[in-house]
């Protein structure tokens, strides 16, 4: 994953506003297996809403505007905050944990070189197949391959999220 750049200024936003966080999506899958293109930059965070508030400050500081939200008249904040700058910067899209599973990303998330907290393959693994869209299918076939993955840490929260038919395919296929 690349350092510097915005990967580095959200990473110090979110150590200002002390929101415990998780890279997802595409640029967290870079960080395990074969880059490929992503155009956003995905985060869970583990927030209520007045540290959604203390984090949108911050990323105001460094030039970004909120574009979207979706449930923030909820009591526990919003559920999606999306974040934009320039044009040439990836767009900012912030969930907020609101299941257990989302909370175990965060807690699981290892530091990377530029600050942020990356989840880890198998967490990746899960959302993989939670999502299921067909770039989700690439992902998890690089994913996959990965050595030394925790598949009884995999095979509980596919079980848990009802997915686990799509896993057990998936290992089929890459047999």
């Amino acid at each position: 994953m690349t350092t510097g750049g915005p990967f580095a200024e959200i990473a110090r936003a979110l150590a200002r506003a002390r929101l415990p966080h998780a890279l997802i999506g595409g640029h967290a899958v870079n960080a395990w297996a074969e880059p490929r293109f992503t155009a956003d930059i995905d985060l869970t965070v583990v927030a209520q809403a007045e540290a959604i508030a203390r984090f949108r400050v911050e990323l105001e500081a460094i030039g970004y505007r909120v574009t979207g939200e979706v449930g923030r008249e909820l009591p526990s904040g919003p559920d999606f905050v999306r974040f934009a700058r320039a044009a040439e910067d990836p767009p900012l899209d912030v969930q907020v944990a609101k299941t257990r599973f989302q909370e175990e990303v965060v807690r699981r998330a290892r530091v990377a070189g530029d600050g942020l907290c990356i989840a880890t393959a198998e967490d990746l693994v899960v959302l993989k197949l939670i999502a299921n869209r067909v770039k989700d299918q690439l992902d998890l076939h690089n994913l996959l391959a990965l050595d030394a993955l925790d598949w009884a840490y995999v095979d509980k929260w596919a079980v848990e999220w009802g997915v686990a038919d799509r896993l057990e395919r998936l290992r089929m296929a890459s047999s």
